[in-house]
Order: C-alpha cells, then sequence, then structure tokens
C-alpha cells in the first residue's frame, strides 16, 4: 500500500473521485501531430520534476486505456540518479514503474539502467481492465532496500485494499537519487493516444521518513504530451502531494 500521511481520511478518496471525473470532462486533447524520436532516443514529456536527495518515491495513478501509435506511450515514475556518468538521460542511474502500451495493449511494466547491467525491461502484464473502468488508483513505490543500499525495491499495488499486484528489484544499482519524476512518455510520430490520467499522493522517501510533496516541482510539457497541475491542486495548495495530469494526442 502506498505510505499514507496521518490524518487521511475516507473523504479524500471521494474528492479524488470528483477530481477524476470533473477532469476527465475538461480534457479536449485530440488530433495532435508530434516528432517524438525513435524507440530508444528523442522522446516527448509530460512529467513533473522534483529534485533533492531522495531513498525513494511514492505515487498513486489512475490507470487509463493506452493506444501505443507507431512506437510507444507510458505513464510512470521514475527514480533517477542524474550524476551518473554521460547523458542526464541516457547515461544516469534509475529505476522505473508504470503502465504501458508498445503495441501489445495496455501493461504494467518496470525498467532498470544500473551500472552493470545497463537498461533492462520487464513487462508484468494487462492492467486489469476492472481497474480502468471503476477509476481505481494504483499505488507505485520505489525504495531503497533496507538492508543492502544498491538494491530497490519496485512494489506496484491497488490502493484502497494495499493488495500488491507485482513486486520486484531492481539490483546491483549503485545510485545516489537526487531526482523523482513522474508523468507520461512518448515515442514515435503517429497515432498514440492517452485519455486524461492522473497522478496524487505523491511523496518523497529519506530513509526511513516519508513525506508528500510540498514543493510545485518543474513541469515538462512538449505537447504532446500535456501536462501539468489540474486546477488549484499544486502541492502546494494541498495536503496530498497535488494533483497532476497527462493526456495525449
Amino acid at each position: 500500500m502506498t505510505f499514507q500521511a496521518s490524518g487521511a481520511v475516507q473523504c479524500d478518496r471521494l474528492a479524488r473521485a470528483l477530481i477524476i471525473v470533473v477532469a476527465a470532462l475538461a480534457a479536449s486533447c485530440g488530433g495532435q501531430s508530434y516528432s517524438c524520436g525513435s524507440p530508444s532516443s528523442g522522446h516527448c514529456y509530460g512529467t513533473v520534476e522534483w529534485d533533492g536527495g531522495f531513498t525513494g518515491f511514492a505515487m498513486e495513478l489512475t490507470p487509463v486505456t493506452l493506444t501505443s501509435g507507431d512506437i510507444f506511450v507510458d505513464d510512470e515514475g521514475w527514480l533517477v540518479d542524474y550524476f551518473a556518468p554521460g547523458d542526464p538521460i541516457k547515461g544516469a542511474y534509475w529505476a522505473e514503474a508504470g503502465e504501458i502500451n508498445e503495441g501489445f495493449g495496455t501493461d504494467y511494466f518496470w525498467a532498470q539502467n544500473t551500472k552493470s547491467g545497463g537498461f533492462s525491461y520487464t513487462d508484468l502484464g494487462a492492467v486489469d481492465p476492472s481497474d480502468i473502468s471503476a477509476g481505481n488508483w494504483i499505488a507505485f513505490t520505489i525504495k531503497q532496500s533496507e538492508t543492502t543500499s544498491d538494491r530497490w525495491n519496485v512494489i506496484i499495488s491497488r490502493a484502497s485494499t494495499g493488495a500488491t499486484l507485482f513486486s520486484a528489484q531492481s539490483t546491483s544499482n549503485p545510485m545516489s537519487p537526487n531526482a523523482i519524476i513522474e508523468g507520461q512518455e512518448l515515442a514515435g510520430s503517429s497515432n498514440a493516444k492517452a485519455p486524461l490520467a492522473l497522478f496524487s499522493e505523491n511523496q518523497a522517501i529519506h530513509g526511513s521518513s516519508i513525506s508528500f510533496q510540498t514543493a510545485d516541482g518543474s513541469v515538462t510539457d512538449d505537447r504532446p504530451p500535456n501536462a501539468g497541475w489540474f486546477g488549484a491542486s499544486k502541492p502546494s495548495q494541498t495536503s496530498n502531494g497535488g494533483y497532476f495530469f497527462t493526456d495525449c494526442c
């Protein structure tokens, strides 16, 4: 289950459900053209980034039915060490998890880029259509192992019950994360579609401490993907880390 700050109450869940309905009614994305690179580079982003020293993050996401287009589109969260040698994206060490469509349906996934093994990707199977249709919140957590510093636990669970859907571990990954990123990544040039998705319960982990984001972070909005804080729902305006949205195309 996603870490929860004390005092969280059921009415917050009801308010978040209402935001999903209002946001979906307000969304008007469609027919956007884009040029977002190849399978491995030149991608477009709709993200929010928080910088600092972290040992993990937690978030909740409303899964949606994604259409891959000619390459892929995803909604996800990243834990990144930008100080690793090389390019800030490809050369960094990182671990990520979310939902993706690469042409075979909307699946959960996680991936990593490590010092010893480079890039690896794991498809975790289909997102349950009932979670999409019901607007259920899915929790994603990536955090450092309590016993081994170069291992990072990746957990995907159903937020309402805490039931674990998938768990994995990024190993031999001696990163010192200095960024948390949440949002959408888009690759290709045509026909991708991603209905409006929301990210909430956005939290930073520092060792044994877990806290909601209170800073608004830095937003990248390549249009597409379209991304931003929904209404007056920035972390600085809420008590649950804000409501960030993505959609495409």
